[in-house]
């Protein structure tokens, strides 16, 4: 196959699939990494897709949000074990924010019962299977529900947001990328997760691999405001490199 082909090819698997690995690139077209390499900084440069870590996107692919009953189900093991792992931050006391979340929201599952923790959430099933747990005091924070997320969400979420200071905050994400940030498609959620993230003494972003090298419409964070990532071991390690570079930590949960 010459090159032209080849990268025809290349454009046609971006634009159908959104999102390609340059790893299996090379490999369906049985070349070394090098000359994939080169096949997307030309394509790059022909503004016909866009590089990231690893692989590319098509130029107009952003994050998009699935229902959560459908997001309950994807990762299910990769998001357990992300939450065994960032459950190590709740404190033994004080006051903590989990986010409305499909990963986020499997820290109700693994959390063990804790007497002097004030819980805070915006996400009612979260809230109901903590009450149930145990937790001694459980809080929702109001608003509208998102059907998408099952997130509580707009003005009045926002200023309950305001009257309150955590000492840890468990948020999500739909997109993670270290030059555009943190970013969500919907407006509404974008200023809610904002708010969060300015209650928070400590940002714990919960996210699994997929979202890494993603952007959407709605920017509400920088990776500067998260202070700590605990993700699964897909991430490519040139992610984790630059993330540490920013000064986040970042951890890599295993089963």
């Amino acid at each position: 196959m010459n090159v032209s082909t080849r990268r025809r090819e290349i454009v046609d698997l971006v634009r159908a699939q959104g999102r390609v690995e340059a790893a299996e690139l090379s490999l369906r077209f049985d070349v070394n990494a090098e000359t994939i390499r080169r096949d997307l900084a030309a394509l790059e440069d022909s503004g016909t897709v866009q590089r990231i870590h690893g692989g590319a996107v098509a130029l107009d692919h952003l994050a998009v949000e699935g229902r959560m009953a459908r997001r309950l189900t994807e990762r299910r093991d990769e998001k357990r074990a992300i939450a065994r792992s960032a459950v190590q931050e709740i404190p033994a006391f004080g006051a903590v924010f989990i986010e409305a979340g499909s990963t986020t929201g499997q820290l109700a599952e693994v959390m063990t019962q804790r007497g002097d923790l004030l819980i805070v959430t915006n996400a009612l099933q979260t809230a109901l299977r903590l009450t149930d747990a145990g937790a001694s005091t459980v809080m929702t924070i109001g608003g509208r529900v998102r059907a998408e997320s099952y997130a509580e969400v707009d003005q009045w979420a926002i200023e309950r947001l305001a009257t309150l200071r955590f000492d840890v905050a468990f948020v999500g994400t739909n997109a993670i990328d270290v030059t555009w940030g943190l970013s969500t498609p919907d407006p509404a959620e974008a200023a809610v997760k904002a708010a969060i993230i300015a209650s928070a003494q400590t940002t714990v972003l919960m996210a699994d691999h997929t979202k890494f090298g993603m952007k959407a419409a709605c920017r509400y964070g920088g990776v500067e405001d998260i202070d700590l990532v605990v993700t699964d071991s897909g991430i490519e390690s040139s992610t984790v490199d630059d993330l540490r570079a920013l000064g986040t930590e970042v951890r890599l949960a295993t089963d």
